[in-house]
């Protein structure tokens, strides 16, 4: 049986799709990471968008949380925290809010009393 042009180019065809479609499917089933770091994980908290092209994104990595400053051709690390450091911010907003005294308010309260 001899086979046409346009039968072996189709045949082609199928084969090219039909492996595509495996080897989509074995990265679903696997997961296959593509880089990125082995053993730890990253995760993107909060992404804000400044512009079409620019964003602020609040990043978890290695026990830290980072808020990164993204352009089209550049990252910048504006600040770093330590999840270690939450918990002593979080007691120190919980005794701002049961009526202990806080450094801005004092603050704003001088302000505000001067300019009167």
């Amino acid at each position: 049986m001899e086979s046409t042009p346009l039968f072996s180019a189709l045949l082609s065809f199928l084969f090219v799709i039909g492996l595509l479609l495996a080897t989509l499917w074995f990265v679903k089933v696997k997961g296959v990471k593509l880089g990125g770091v082995s053993g730890q994980s990253i995760r993107v908290l909060n992404v804000q968008r400044l512009s079409s092209k620019h964003q602020l994104q609040v990043v978890e990595y290695d026990g830290k949380r980072l808020l990164l400053g993204i352009g089209p051709s550049q990252i910048t690390l504006l600040d770093t925290q330590s999840l270690a450091d939450e918990g002593v911010a979080t007691a120190t907003t919980l005794e701002d809010k049961a009526g202990g005294s806080s450094a801005f308010a004092s603050v704003l309260d001088k302000e505000l009393k001067t300019s009167d």
